[in-house]
């Protein structure tokens, strides 16, 4: 921690304690909004989180959208370790606290069926988990350490997705589960923490439903699943009942094409080789094309920062341009425009640092989210347990 960071944590502590002895908020508080607002900023999450309790005013200005929108985006991963007789083989979660190690590392030991279910995808800070006895899901916030269960779906999926946006209010969340294929038109079930039950639709996706992936991205309100016959990606608009567009790829697909969203345009990754190509489409009217973006070999940017010779394609940053790659030992940032990594994450703790192991999923969510808890103001009969 910086003097900087010691200094605000000195500051901030010494309100508290003032709080704590009965003063009035106007003897407590002699800073202008804009100067508690500067602090605020460099705070740490969870410091962030504690300085709500300060007083009435702090606990304003962290509500505020302006001040949340400026906090920095926090990167996290659900993974799974290396075989190990102590750990076992169950995911787990690790977020960027600082320094070179992903060092907010923990397992799942807040939810109670985690030996009996998959961890089936995970975004913007949620996971879903399915049973791997019945057709029950489960959403988990890893950080809250919070789990809800979910009613049981009429049908068995084939494919699942969740589609939280942090940024609706309230923050909500969907499951979206593929169930079943007729010529191009998908069998859907979809459940809404918001009226708490499952809907079955049918949605025409315009090409053949059986050749969708397990590639799927959400963003926008839409969920991106990548298709094979044709090469294309298929847009899915969950607020608009499920209505779809086709967008052609610039790249025949393996199925394992990444699909992203970056500065607000969708991004399409492509690996062959050694070559990583970026490409973004632009979607205006008169155009509606792809182009090429970047292309970067992959282990002349990465090779030097990761042991081993296995490197692959995580995430792209939402903001800026930027990639998340990873080898069995590491996840490196690196900057596309600087071409130079920007930032490297070993995982594990003190006793695991360095040790092997397989990403699940990757995400950047904006800081302020982490300072509410979507899952404790969910539907009546939300059951919901914690620890």
């Amino acid at each position: 921690m910086t003097s900087e960071q010691v200094t605000i944590g000195i500051t901030s502590s010494a309100i508290v304690k003032h709080s704590s002895i009965g003063c009035e908020e106007s003897e407590m508080i002699s800073l202008s909004d804009d100067v508690v607002t500067e602090i605020i900023l460099r705070l740490p999450v969870k410091f962030v989180a504690r300085s709500m309790c300060v007083s009435k005013t702090w606990r304003a200005t962290i509500s505020d959208d302006y001040l949340r929108r400026r906090l920095p985006l926090h990167l996290s991963v659900a993974y799974f370790p290396a075989d190990d007789p102590a750990r076992g083989n169950a995911p787990r979660f690790a977020c960027a606290a600082g320094g070179d190690r992903l060092l907010e590392d923990r397992d799942l030991g807040f939810f109670p069926f985690r030996e009996g279910a998959v961890v089936c995808d995970a975004c913007n800070g949620l996971f879903l988990l399915r049973s791997a006895e019945a057709p029950r899901f489960y959403v988990a916030d890893p950080l809250t350490r919070r789990w809800v269960a979910l009613p049981l779906p009429s049908r068995d999926a084939r494919l699942s997705v969740l589609a939280f946006d942090p940024f609706s209010c309230p923050p909500r969340y969907r499951v979206i589960n593929f169930t079943g294929w007729r010529g191009r038109v998908a069998e859907v079930e979809v459940f809404s923490s918001e009226t708490w039950a499952w809907i079955a639709r049918d949605a025409d996706l315009g090409v053949p439903a059986g050749s969708l992936s397990g590639s799927m991205h959400f963003h926008g309100g839409a969920v991106y699943v990548l298709a094979s016959d044709p090469d294309c990606i298929v847009r899915m608009d969950v607020d608009a009942g499920l209505a779809c567009t086709v967008v052609e790829l610039p790249e025949p697909t393996d199925g394992d094409g990444p699909v992203a969203h970056s500065g607000g345009r969708l991004h399409y990754v492509t690996g062959h080789g050694d070559l990583l190509k970026i490409w973004v489409l632009d979607d205006s009217p008169s155009t509606r094309q792809w182009q090429l973006k970047h292309a970067v070999k992959v282990h002349d940017v990465v090779g030097r920062a990761c042991r081993g010779g296995e490197v692959r394609f995580l995430a792209l940053h939402p903001e800026k341009d930027a990639v998340y790659m990873w080898s069995p030992w590491k996840l490196v940032e690196y900057d596309l425009t600087m071409k130079e990594i920007t930032g490297a994450w070993e995982f594990g703790g003190k006793d695991h640092k360095g040790e092997k192991n397989r990403i699940v999923k990757t995400w950047l969510v904006p800081s302020w989210w982490y300072l509410s808890d979507c899952l404790s103001t969910g539907h009546g009969r939300c059951k919901i347990s914690s620890s």
